[in-house]
Order: structure tokens, then C-alpha cells, then sequence
């Protein structure tokens, strides 16, 4: 029988053959995606890209890659799409998440469970080195976390997240300021009383050979690599590691506990 609520699945019209192995990961669900037509920022006219990633520059944000633009785009396809439905809350995944039908019915399950003011990040963290920052205090429900908001700027990638209607708008609204990065979740809801929960229930591939917008952003690393180093770059760095340790400690103090290990 149908879920009640929408899953979206974000899916470049090209991915044939993700969507076929997505169908075959998830027998039981994949008949009920609804599929958002993705926008490849890589084809977008230059006009048209610099329109809008201009507004993260103003406001000194380096410049979004064309790959971040689209998944941006897509992204609020995918949450607009959402609110002309109706539906109290949403799931958004993209055609490259790991699980099993299981696994989605259990993250289906805490939809009801997700708070008016609140966004589930349903795991997809592999791989991040941000992980070891998430730290959370376990709700009510079996497996769900609320993070706590020093933990809201290491969360990342837009590869399985649920949303109510608040916390749609919120992000919409967000992006109208200037287009942000689809992941900027430690931006999404700055000064809000949004918040966000987390439950590790599906999962993201570790090796990103295969993921677009990564090898876009490995090839734009590997060119900005050529930088020297300087001793304002080096203490930047080096006070921002402090911040952080400074943070997780008084998280812990606070009693939220570290959800995920740290990267092997």
C-alpha cells in the first residue's frame, strides 16, 4: 500500500542506469518515488550560473561549481514540489543512497515522529571527516537524535533528509536570500527554532568515484591545492581546530553524546 507521505528522488534524467539499481536496492518502494528531473549546473548557460552564484560571493562565500548550483536548483524543485502537495512531511533522497527496503520503512517510520520545527538527516555521512562533530541527545523514539546546534555546521550531504512544512519554507527562504550550497544546513536555520534530528538509518557511498558532484569538487580542490602555504592560513586553521575541540567538549558536558565513530 502507498505511504501516505511523498518520497522525492532527486535523479539527472541521464542516470538510467542509478535509478535501475536503486529499483532493484528497494523492490518495495521504488514504485512510489517521484521523481524531480535534477538540473546539471554543468549545462546551464554562464549567464546564468554566475546570476546565481553571484549572491554567495557578496556575501564571501567562494564561488558554488556549476555541479553545487544544480544540485541546489534540484533541491528546491524537490522542496517546492512538496509543499504544492499538501503532505505535513517528506522524505528527499538522491538515486546514489544505500539501504534496504527495511531500512527505509524504518526511516519512514519516524516521519510521523519529526517535530513541525524540525529536519531528519537520515545518515549519509560515510566517509566525512565532519561525522565525529555530531553530537546528540536520544529523543523518545528508539534511534532518533536531536543534534545539538554546535553539531548543525558538520552535517552534510542532501543524499536522504526528511522535512515538515516549516522546515521547507525555512530552507526556501534561505535560498532566496542568495543560493546556498544544498547542504548548508549549519546555514539553513541559523537563528531559528528549527531544528535538526538525526537517525543513521541509510547511507552513502564511500567510494565517490561514481558521484558527479564529488569528482567536481576533487578536480576544484586539486586545482586550488597549487595555493602556498602562509602563517595566517596556518593559524586560521589552527584556531578553527580549537573551536571545534572547544565545542564537542562542552557538548559533552551538556550530556549530548558522539553518534557516529570517528572515520576509519
Amino acid at each position: 500500500m502507498p505511504n501516505a507521505l511523498p518520497i522525492y528522488l532527486v535523479s539527472l534524467d541521464k542516470d538510467h542506469q542509478r535509478r535501475e539499481q536503486l529499483a532493484t536496492m528497494l523492490p518495495s518502494h521504488h514504485q512510489q518515488f517521484r521523481r524531480i528531473s535534477a538540473v546539471d549546473g554543468r549545462e546551464l548557460p554562464a549567464r546564468e550560473f554566475f546570476r546565481l552564484a553571484f549572491g554567495a560571493m557578496k556575501q564571501g562565500h567562494r564561488l558554488m561549481l556549476p555541479g553545487e548550483v544544480g544540485c541546489s536548483l534540484s533541491h528546491i524543485q524537490a522542496l517546492e514540489q512538496f509543499l504544492d502537495s499538501g503532505a505535513r512531511a517528506a522524505l528527499i533522497v538522491e538515486d546514489d543512497i544505500i539501504g534496504t527496503d527495511e531500512d527505509l520503512n524504518a526511516t519512514l517510520a519516524l516521519l510521523p515522529e519529526l517535530p513541525e520545527n524540525g529536519v531528519l538527516i537520515c545518515g549519509g555521512q560515510e566517509g566525512m571527516p565532519a561525522r565525529k562533530f555530531l553530537f546528540g541527545k536520544a529523543t523518545e523514539t528508539p534511534g532518533l537524535f536531536r543534534l545539538a546546534r554546535y553539531s548543525h555546521a558538520y552535517v552534510f550531504r542532501t543524499c536522504c533528509y526528511a522535512v515538515t512544512r516549516s522546515s521547507a519554507r525555512r530552507i526556501l527562504d534561505a535560498h532566496a536570500e542568495h543560493l546556498k550550497l544544498a547542504d548548508a544546513w549549519g546555514s539553513f536555520f541559523r537563528h531559528t527554532n528549527i531544528d535538526i534530528y538525526f537517525a543513521n538509518l541509510l547511507a552513502h557511498p564511500e567510494d565517490l568515484d561514481n558521484s558527479h558532484l564529488e569528482q567536481e569538487r576533487a578536480l576544484f580542490n586539486t586545482a586550488g591545492s597549487v595555493r602556498k602555504p602562509s602563517f595566517l592560513n596556518w593559524l586560521a586553521h589552527r584556531l578553527q581546530r580549537l573551536k571545534r575541540k572547544w565545542g564537542a567538549l562542552m557538548c559533552r558536558l551538556k550530556g549530548y553524546q558522539q553518534l557516529l565513530p570517528r572515520r576509519h
